[in-house]
């Protein structure tokens, strides 16, 4: 993919990433198959803006998330942070990175220590980033004001805090040690519907006073198409298609994007859902993919060509990047 941020710097380039996770089988355990669970994704982050990384369940999203924090190797590709290819890098290198890449998990009470109250566990964060004692309390309680908690809770435990508080304190701990990407693994999808507009709006807010750039996992189009700059949409290891948010909701290209938004209710003037057509058939094992198009045995569209060749991500118009014999020029 070449570069979309020709005037504004990248906080972060994907280019070709790959990870297989084997199978193994028999008495001897041999490597029997390949579970391809991110196979060939490329995108790119500019400093200060959102990407929305969107698909079905097991599609990969949370696995490239993971690569990207190298909490899982790579098996091929690069991943280049503000210009430095990180993908190869050992635990021991990667350590003056961490506090540069950070990240909100989908479940706020099991991300916390039970045993820790909310406090010490931003107390962690000033810590590794050698913070001096006298300074961590005003940083700590200017951290929790930031994200809508009072500091005189400091002392309390996760328990004693509601679903929207607790993700509100993991948003504080990712802030405590001043990064410049935070990786969001689908942060409201655990919260009540009443709640999770409040968190999106927290994280608007601070990524325009602190400069942040996102990488935004959901399954919830409508919130990505509120909170991200630009839209990957994710199927069986693949990016599909890759355009800036307005593009892709006004012009979907790819039949599997055209689906997943046509699945979005929609308040109609009289008050009732709009009608939407569902997918048929089933998501392929990542363990046999189809060949050709991996998106063939679900697609309204498909050809015999589909079911011969792979596609590539072929370039349109502008950002806009697509996987799809029907629309590549």
């Amino acid at each position: 993919m070449a570069e979309t941020g020709k005037n504004n710097s990248l906080t972060l380039k994907v280019e070709n990433l790959k990870k297989y996770f084997p199978v193994h089988r028999g008495f001897f355990q041999r490597v029997a198959a390949q579970v391809k669970a991110v196979d060939g994704v490329d995108f790119e982050i500019e400093t200060g803006k959102s990407l929305g990384l969107v698909g079905e369940s097991g599609c990969g999203k949370s696995t490239v998330g993971r690569l990207i924090l190298k909490l899982l190797e790579p098996d091929a590709g690069k991943i280049v942070y503000k210009g430095r290819d990180i993908s190869a890098l050992s635990p021991k290198e990667m350590l003056p990175l961490r506090q540069e890449i950070q990240i909100v998990f989908q479940d706020p009470y099991g991300s916390l220590n039970p045993r820790m109250t909310i406090g010490q566990s931003i107390d962690e964060g000033l810590r590794c980033i050698g913070l001096k004692k006298t300074l961590r309390k005003p940083r700590r309680d200017e951290l929790l004001e930031m994200v809508g908690i009072w500091p005189g809770s400091a002392d309390r435990y996760p328990h004693e805090f509601s679903g929207g508080q607790r993700q509100r304190v993991g948003i504080a701990r990712s802030l405590s040690v001043n990064p410049s990407l935070i990786i969001c693994d689908e942060p409201i999808s655990a919260l009540d519907v009443s709640i999770q507009a409040q968190i999106i709006n927290l994280l608007n807010d601070l990524q325009d006073q602190l400069g942040l750039s996102y990488l935004f996992i959901s399954h919830d189009l409508n919130v990505v198409s509120y909170l991200s700059d630009r839209v990957a949409v994710m199927y069986l290891g693949h990016i599909m298609e890759y355009a800036d948010t307005e593009s892709l909701f006004e012009k979907p290209l790819h039949p599997y994007t055209l689906a997943l938004l046509s699945s979005v209710p929609k308040i109609e003037a009289m008050g009732t859902s709009a009608a939407y057509t569902s997918l048929s058939g089933d998501v392929p094992s990542p363990l046999d993919p189809p060949p050709g198009c991996k998106f063939q045995g679900r697609c309204p569209q498909v050809e015999e060509k589909c079911r011969r060749k792979e596609i590539q991500f072929s370039h349109l118009e502008g950002d806009h990047w697509v996987r799809c014999w029907k629309v590549s020029p």
